[in-house]
């Protein structure tokens, strides 16, 4: 047994979990966590579990959705490129509208970008927000890996 946790009451242990994930959490935008918040939401209510947020593919997402805001239009990142070595799988998500809301709402009324969304290998995902204008583009980056 690990001398650590038997040291550690398991209440304290759960807190300390909690912690950590809420400082993992405030790393990210306003923005980001917006997108994260309504992708994990639509995930719930699909009865999918939440998916992690990685750092790396948090700077990824967030790099690629400002560079479409900059630019005014729409396409995919090479998925691999600013990705973890250590992935399996890669997918993607990109889009604008008039808010995060309801560019996530686009996402579960498209097939291709309902099923990224609750694929259920997924275990880990990259967020990103940026405006131009009233615009609000966003992107998803899903991995599976790096377990």
């Amino acid at each position: 047994m690990d001398p650590m946790r038997t040291n550690i009451p398991r209440v304290l242990r759960v807190a300390l979990a909690i912690t950590l994930a809420l400082v993992l959490t405030a790393c990210l935008s306003s923005g980001q966590s917006a997108v994260q918040n309504e992708l994990n939401a639509d995930r719930r209510a699909y009865g999918r579990s939440a998916l992690r947020s990685h750092s790396t593919l948090n700077k990824k997402a967030q790099a690629w959705a400002e560079r479409l805001a900059r630019e005014n239009r729409l396409y995919h990142s090479t998925l691999s490129s600013g990705a973890p070595s250590c992935w399996r799988a890669l997918g993607e998500n990109v889009g604008y509208g008039s808010s995060v809301a309801a560019v996530q709402d686009a996402y579960m009324r498209s097939s291709a970008h309902k099923a990224n969304v609750l694929k259920s290998t997924w275990n880990w995902v990259g967020v990103g927000m940026a405006k131009n204008g009233s615009r609000v583009f966003t992107v998803q980056v899903f991995m599976t890996g790096c377990t």
